[in-house]
């Protein structure tokens, strides 16, 4: 189902599954194929969140507790690595197991910035750890039996990473299926202003190029800031010139506390472009 001849849409929001659904193929003429879902594996996570997802599940798994503290030293790298949590992680995978489809499992993202427990240089931990704990992870779901399974390995984009380089954190090739990252273009005195996407994954994608020839996932984007029409733009020709990157997911949302708005229905001429510039190259469930 991942496999088209453009690369599949999806989004993350707030909003419940299936309104979301039905807005978004309203708003923009593109049912997603794709669902974000959060798990924190400190907390119960039910079949439900699963089943109803609209398209692909796109599970994002957090080795922590609910909430945004960051030292949170139970869920230290050597704590997954020492098997302190297989209970929790086993619990995750009979529940996938029991969900019975294809699930995407985009598990401690952004491992090389120091706002996640899983950090490199948050709470002791350390880009070798990251290596083990994500093979320890993979390992128990494969041994459970979750086969319907593809592992996503996703860091930040470069900038405003606080670790430099991507190498240091990889698996290996046996141990991921699809790699991508989290990068949204911006438009503000601090990062800059990027007009096009270009500017925003070119770098990150030249680097990982050269770690693996997985193919690539526009895992958690959006774009803020005076420029977004042109960058939403930009956004459809970029992904022709980019056959290795099989889907995207959007994040619809306005972050409280933030100015921030990763909405592409911000504005009339934001969702214009949506429409005509970059739907045309997406690939959308059928019954939109």
């Amino acid at each position: 189902m991942l496999r088209s001849a453009k690369p599949g849409f999806g989004i993350t929001s707030e909003r419940p599954a299936a309104l979301e659904s039905d807005l978004t193929a309203k708003e923009t003429g593109c049912r997603p194929k794709w669902r974000g879902v959060y798990a924190s594996l400190g907390a119960p996570f039910e079949l439900s969140r699963l089943t109803e997802a609209a398209g692909v599940p796109f599970l994002t798994v957090q080795p922590k507790e609910l909430g945004s503290a960051v030292e949170q030293k139970k869920w230290t790298l050597a704590s997954t690595i020492a098997g302190q949590h297989d209970a929790s992680f086993r619990s995750l995978a009979q529940t996938v197991i029991e969900y019975g489809d294809l699930v995407v499992i985009r598990y401690a993202p952004e491992m090389n910035g120091d706002w996640s427990p899983w950090a490199a240089g948050v709470n002791g931990n350390t880009t070798a750890q990251y290596v083990k704990a994500w093979q320890h992870v993979v390992t128990l779901f494969r041994k459970a039996g979750a086969t319907n399974v593809l592992w996503l390995w996703a860091p930040n984009i470069a900038r405003g990473a606080t670790v430099k380089g991507f190498k240091q954190f990889w698996p290996g090739d046996s141990y991921v299926d699809l790699i991508g990252f989290t990068g949204y273009g911006v438009g503000n005195s601090y990062y800059g202003y990027e007009t096009e996407a270009a500017e925003t994954f070119d770098p990150t994608m030249k680097a990982l190029a050269r770690i693996t020839k997985k193919p690539v996932v526009l895992a958690e984007t959006g774009v803020n800031g005076e420029h977004k029409t042109a960058w939403i733009t930009s956004l459809g020709p970029w992904l022709r010139k980019h056959p290795n990157v099989l889907g995207l997911v959007w994040t619809d949302e306005k972050p409280p506390h933030s100015s921030a708005d990763w909405r592409f229905t911000e504005t009339p001429q934001a969702l214009k472009a949506f429409k005509t510039s970059l739907v045309p190259h997406l690939s959308c469930l059928s019954g939109s």
